[in-house]
């Protein structure tokens, strides 16, 4: 799943648990397009971008989480 197709298809708790699911099999096949591969960079990453958006309101959403989680992957 592309970022920006993660509005459209995470609305729901079951959502996000696969959305996790497979961005840890795109870690796992393709660590090398990952920026953020350890823990404190992907954190980093988390954090620089949920600071840095405009996308994010005061009403979160699954797919909100689903974008945060997305963006620790690759943001710096």
């Amino acid at each position: 799943m592309k970022f920006d197709e993660i509005e459209a298809k995470v609305h729901s708790k079951e959502d996000l648990l696969q959305f996790i699911k497979l961005l840890k099999v795109n870690y796992l096949e393709n660590e090398q397009e990952w920026e953020n591969t350890s823990i404190d960079t992907f954190l980093d990453g988390m954090e620089a971008w949920t600071n840095d958006t405009d996308l994010l309101t005061e009403e979160a959403t699954w797919s909100t989480f689903a974008k945060i989680l997305y963006a620790g992957s690759r943001y710096e």
